[in-house]
């Protein structure tokens, strides 16, 4: 009976941790906020936006906007693991040539994450 009470402590320590680790890194629908006040309304046509993390694409978003343009805040879900990512959004304009720029920002349930697009 001694030696049994640390193995059932030690397995149930163990397993609680695993518990909590498993609902840490678990999947959920994350916001990412298109920030594109710097351009000029009906400027940009087409918005592409590619979420990453560790060179692995997570999500990606195309949108084709007609005669009026992009609005000045574009939104969207993904359904990925909080944490660090790398954004890279490509606009293309219609007067100029497609603009390519690359983020990074931090994923959380809680919070929306911001990307200002050039």
């Amino acid at each position: 009976m001694r030696r049994l009470i640390p193995r059932l402590l030690l397995l149930a320590v163990l397993g609680g941790g695993l518990l909590v680790w498993s609902q840490l890194r678990k999947p959920r629908d994350l916001r990412i906020s298109l920030d594109l006040t710097a351009a000029l309304p009906g400027e940009v046509k087409d918005v592409d936006v590619i979420v990453r993390r560790g060179g692995h694409a997570l999500a990606r978003h195309f949108v084709r906007y007609g005669v009026a343009g992009a609005p000045g805040t574009v939104e969207f879900i993904i359904f990925a693991a909080p944490g660090n990512a790398e954004v890279e959004t490509t606009l293309a304009y219609r007067q100029k040539p497609s603009r390519r720029s690359v983020a990074h920002v931090k994923l959380s349930p809680e919070q929306t994450a911001t990307v200002h697009a050039e």
